[in-house]
């Protein structure tokens, strides 16, 4: 059975989208309180983990930028359009 991956709104270099179900099958084997992604690019992997609490990291500063104008409602659907 193929797992439906969520797909970010964002690509960048490097995405893993051909490795979420992978993840998510060792991940779902695991008992932990917190997600956490020092590499988050797109945000794949925890958009499709969707833990109660994570920490992503990136080290490019307008990905992260871009993720915390989404999460302030700086940048909305209507502002898109």
């Amino acid at each position: 059975m193929k797992t439906t991956v969520i797909v970010p709104p964002i690509k960048c270099q490097g995405i893993k989208t051909k490795l979420v179900s992978s993840i998510k099958s060792l991940a779902d084997q695991q008992n932990f309180d917190r997600w956490i992604e020092p590499f988050c690019g797109s945000g794949v992997v925890a958009f499709n983990l969707q833990p109660k609490k994570a920490l992503l990291a990136d080290a490019n500063i307008h990905i992260i930028n871009f993720y915390n104008d989404l999460k302030t409602q700086q940048i909305n659907p209507n502002l898109v359009k």
